[in-house]
């Protein structure tokens, strides 16, 4: 998986979770750069206090790929759903309870996602991330609705002023999002 790692509006690193972390930790200030899957444009939150190897395994124990003997931890989380009586009837009587088919159920449902769904997480995702530190750029808002839009001309102007970097980053999570728009297969 590769990651970025932005600090104010500078990509410090691009990489693994190992190598950005010590890309970081290298420079001579004390920085906590921001932490972004590429993939998903989702953010990693960890501590940068100690020195590359520290940083690493606190990061690792977030994102649950630490290897340690016994039960791996799974990142399982508990929280309330509310069903009507009828749904927990059914729930009771499915293989495995209710957690390990609501479970399969939604790895169903991510698996056979409609394009439709896709171009919405996406775009959901690529928003999120430009919201994180770009929400008081200049040009935001505009780059946020044509994002929506579709529209690569809108998009382009919105982030013309934001740091080089940056904008080939936002602008290629674009042009994927638009290739979906026009027929690519999201599966690929």
């Amino acid at each position: 998986m590769q990651y970025l790692a932005i600090y104010g509006k500078t990509v410090l690193a691009k990489g693994s979770l190992e190598h950005i972390i010590k890309e970081v930790k290298a420079l001579e200030r004390d920085i906590e750069a921001m932490v972004f899957e590429v993939e998903t444009c989702r953010r990693v939150e960890f501590s940068w206090h100690g020195d590359s190897q520290n940083v690493l395994e606190n990061a690792l124990k977030g994102t649950g790929k630490v290897n340690k003997p016994g039960r791996p931890k799974l990142g399982v989380k508990a929280k309330e759903v509310t069903l009507l009586p009828r749904h927990w009837e059914w729930l009771a009587t499915q293989k495995g309870g209710a957690s390990a088919t609501l479970r399969r159920l939604v790895d169903e449902a991510l698996s056979n996602a409609s394009t439709e769904d896709i171009i919405c997480t996406k775009q959901q995702q690529l928003d999120k991330f430009m919201m994180a530190f770009l929400g008081d750029e200049a040009g935001y808002e505009e780059a946020s609705r044509a994002l929506y839009r579709n529209s690569k001309v809108g998009f382009e102007a919105a982030i013309t002023s934001w740091p080089l970097e940056i904008k080939e980053f936002v602008l290629d999570k674009f042009n994927l999002i638009a290739d979906l728009h026009n027929g690519a297969n999201p599966h690929e």
